[in-house]
């Protein structure tokens, strides 16, 4: 079922104030000199086998910080920026880089260490998972960083929506309405890479040879796209041929675990020559469900070693996972409350309106848009195509929806007592009115302007963001919440390695990764 056009809009957005927000940054730990770290997790921060606020990524340098979920944006930013605080004083002669495309980068790719979890089934599962995915995307690729962020409504705005009492939800009715926000959601994707995206350049160790790709060289080692916004998001990131033609899609939670299944399941001949373990859990399409690229997924919380389409299955859809998030260097914490509360917005616009299905013909248009705005979404005059076949000019376009949010930022404002929500709309119509004022528009103008390699300028940002936050103070609760965490991960960790002596069946277990 599809949410109608009839749909009535509730001005009252009094619920919707408190909602749950996390995130989970991801950053490179780098030495001095502006090279990725090689170093090990530091026993300091605890096992990032079980640590559950400091995890490691797809590589042994790259952290993975994870906040609680919060009702207020500004609890999670605020605990983001503890848990910095809190790793800053336990690294020994590194820094945490600035930006989402990586530092300097090892020449050979089998150089970039993979994450080690230790010598347990689940440990050495996960670094074969990032084993193969550097097999399959190479493993620079997989050293960009970037925010996820978790959101989900509250039960009592969910209870207004649907005109229920909380106990008689159905999980049916539940995942039909985030799989709408979801919809609605990668309709909008262009304009929020246009927003928020930061990644128009990038060092040369990240991409030896760009020859085939629109790049400018800058100085002696950096390189750009002139109009670029979102990289990360682009073919030499988080996008994939191969995963675009899987049959995904987010018309019905039926259709979206058979799309998923498949993908999990089939194998790919292009990977069977990497064989299985120890070079890669398996040679499907997708090893495991959290290899899907996708600005936005729908999210449940799997039980012990439930997979995560079973926990999809059995008790729907909890949370949407937003993934198209650039790090802002402008931030110490890689976070600007802004593009979370406009996110916001998107989501609770995109609850109030029809949500149609996607099909074919739409989903390409989705893509061919957002592949315009990654690469050229800065160009003046730049056009998208349109729901009739035809173009419009996206600088147009997007400030109309911008505008059309206004309703919803007064109402939310209106039960906060504070103008958040409307001073965000101000941010990003100065956006639509002047490319420049974007992320990626503001960093290139720095790096051209004042004449900086993007190593370089990464390694200056690095070392302010590391003297700030080493001058901040935590609160004595927040410090021995973190320590306390970081001495329970590491027992945890030899418990497992005792309990799991012997070796299951991989293919049974999940990755949360």
């Amino acid at each position: 079922m599809n949410r109608s056009a009839k749909t009535p809009v509730f001005p009252n957005l009094r619920h919707a104030v408190k909602a749950k927000h996390g995130l989970e940054k991801e950053s490179m730990r780098i030495f001095f000199d502006g090279r990725i770290a090689t170093t090990p997790h530091p026993e300091s921060l605890g096992s990032s086998l079980t640590n559950h606020f400091i995890k490691t990524d797809f590589s042994e340098p790259q952290l993975e910080f994870a906040t609680n979920p919060r009702p207020r944006i500004e609890a999670i930013v605020r605990e983001l920026q503890d848990l910095h605080i809190f790793t800053s004083r336990h690294l020994k002669e590194e820094w945490i880089w600035p930006f989402s495309m990586p530092p300097i980068l090892p020449k050979e790719d089998k150089d970039i260490p993979l994450g080690q979890y230790g010598h347990s089934f689940s440990g050495e599962w996960k670094t074969v998972y990032r084993n193969g995915l550097g097999l399959r995307y190479g493993r620079r690729m997989q050293t960009i960083s970037g925010v996820h962020y978790n959101f989900s409504f509250s039960n009592l705005f969910l209870k207004q929506i649907l005109g229920k009492e909380i106990q008689s939800f159905t999980k049916e009715e539940i995942s039909e309405l985030y799989l709408s926000v979801t919809r609605n959601f990668m309709r909008r994707v262009p304009e929020i890479l246009y927003l928020t995206g930061a990644t128009p350049v990038f060092d040369e160790t990240f991409l030896p040879v760009p020859s085939d790709f629109p790049f400018v060289k800058h100085k002696e080692y950096t390189y750009y796209a002139p109009y670029a916004t979102s990289l990360r998001m682009s073919e030499i990131g988080y996008t994939s041929k191969v995963q675009d033609e899987l049959p995904i899609n987010y018309n019905s939670l039926k259709e979206y675990i058979d799309g998923m299944c498949y993908a999990v399941s089939t194998p790919y001949s292009k990977y069977q020559p990497y064989g299985g373990i120890p070079n890669q859990l398996n040679d499907h399409y997708l090893q495991i469900e959290n290899e899907f690229y996708s600005p936005i997924r729908p999210k449940q919380i799997p039980k012990n070693d439930e997979r995560p389409l079973d926990a999809l299955q059995s008790r729907g859809i909890q949370y949407i996972e937003i993934r198209c998030l650039d790090l802002q260097p402008e931030s110490p914490t890689g976070i600007h409350k802004p593009s979370l509360g406009y996110i916001q917005m998107v989501l609770l616009d995109g609850l109030l309106k029809e949500s149609k299905s996607i099909d074919q013909k739409e989903k390409l248009r989705i893509r061919e848009n957002t592949k315009r705005i990654i690469w050229e979404g800065r160009k003046p005059g730049l056009k998208v195509l349109d729901d009739d076949g035809g173009e419009e000019d996206f600088l147009t376009r997007g400030k109309e929806f911008t505008q059309s949010l206004l309703p919803i930022a007064e109402e939310l404002d209106r039960h906060t007592g504070k103008r958040f929500y409307q001073e965000i709309l101000n941010i990003m119509n100065k956006r639509w009115d002047d490319p420049k004022c974007t992320p990626s528009g503001k960093l290139m103008d720095r790096i051209l302007t004042e004449d900086w390699e993007f190593r370089d300028l990464g390694i200056h940002l690095a070392k302010e963001n590391y003297r700030n936050q080493s001058q901040m103070e935590l609160t004595p609760g927040k410090f021995n919440m973190f320590a306390k965490e970081v001495q329970k991960s590491l027992a945890e960790k030899v418990k497992i390695e005792e309990s799991e002596k012997v070796k299951k069946n991989p293919t049974a277990r999940i990755c949360n990764h």
